[in-house]
């Protein structure tokens, strides 16, 4: 699958990733021209940076969702203290 290298790279991780593992079929073939594998080995370059920048931008998020929304109620100073010696003992 011969793409032109002029070929806009996908914004949609799946559409890149699918795209990338099209070409890496055709280099692990013998049928594919020298200048059409070095063409998609160019591409595939370039779907790889952009797949990697989908990954990292993902990675960000997810950590982000994990952060409290607001920094001050994370202190631990916030964190309520353990109980003393004397309650523990009226407990059990």
């Amino acid at each position: 699958m011969a793409k032109s290298k002029s070929e806009p790279i996908p914004s949609n991780f799946e559409d890149a990733l699918f795209q990338l593992d099209t070409i890496v079929e055709d280099l692990e073939g013998d049928a594919v021209p020298l200048a059409d594998l070095v063409n998609q080995y160019d591409r595939g370059m370039k779907l790889l940076e952009a797949c990697q920048v989908k990954l990292d931008e993902a990675k960000q998020r997810v950590a982000t969702i994990g952060q409290p929304v607001n920094q001050e109620s994370a202190s631990p100073t916030d964190l309520p203290e353990s109980p003393s010696k004397d309650v523990k003992d009226e407990l059990f």
